[in-house]
């Protein structure tokens, strides 16, 4: 696992983002933080630890998509605020996650430009390719990873999430994009009604709904 400090400089509140699968700091480096410091995680070829945070007064975690069930395989300093966005902790799950057929054509598709074009769409809700130039998956969403290197990723996280034990809930809200369609609303709703945690649904939400945020303040008080 990477992490990062994307902004680091009052040493007051901390905001915690786990990324999603195949994820990096690209599409979120036009975020303004203020006086939130902000560690970033992303690629979960290897789950290593958080590196050590202390002197905050108070710790929140944002987790998206996979990074979701990652965040929760992972020792965490004490938070105030834990809240999962479109995911789960059974990620490939028929009832409440995504199907396994689902996830292993993903992982044999990957390296098909088109394929991966067509996954870019579903993730951010879009009905048409993007307009860029032919044959290009670019847009403000795309990470800048390789494709192999994201297909290993993909592979790590099958296997390390079908030989684990459902991790314990550390989430108080989840968000559910309405219009996901990654992680099925309904396989969504399905897992976290087995949880005591708080459901915030967004009805008109893709996958990927942070199109319309522009800092990590937003995210700070996102519920």
């Amino acid at each position: 696992m990477k992490t990062t400090f994307l902004h680091r400089h009052s040493g007051r509140r901390l905001l915690i983002f786990f990324n999603g699968w195949g994820m990096d700091n690209t599409p979120f480096q036009h975020w303004r933080a203020g006086d939130c410091d902000v560690l970033c995680a992303w690629d979960y070829r290897e789950l290593t630890p958080l590196p050590a945070v202390t002197g905050y007064r108070e710790i929140r975690l944002v987790a998206w998509s996979l990074g979701v069930w990652a965040a929760a395989v992972t020792a965490m300093p004490p938070l105030r605020r834990a809240t999962a966005v479109n995911g789960t902790l059974r990620p490939i799950d028929e009832h409440n996650g995504i199907r396994a057929e689902v996830f292993q054509g993903t992982i044999d598709n990957w390296l098909d430009e088109q394929a991966r074009e067509r996954f870019h769409r579903r993730v951010t809700g879009a009905t048409r390719p993007s307009p860029t130039a032919a044959g290009s998956t670019a847009s403000s969403f795309s990470p800048s990873r390789q494709p192999a290197e994201q297909r290993d990723e993909l592979l790590a996280l099958q296997t390390n999430i079908t030989s684990r034990p459902v991790p314990a809930n550390i989430y108080d809200c989840v968000l559910i994009g309405g219009r996901d369609r990654i992680f099925p609303p309904v396989a969504q709703r399905r897992f976290w009604a087995t949880t005591d945690t708080r459901v915030v649904e967004w009805p008109t939400a893709p996958h990927y709904p942070f199109a319309a945020i522009q800092s990590w303040e937003e995210l700070w008080h996102l519920e």
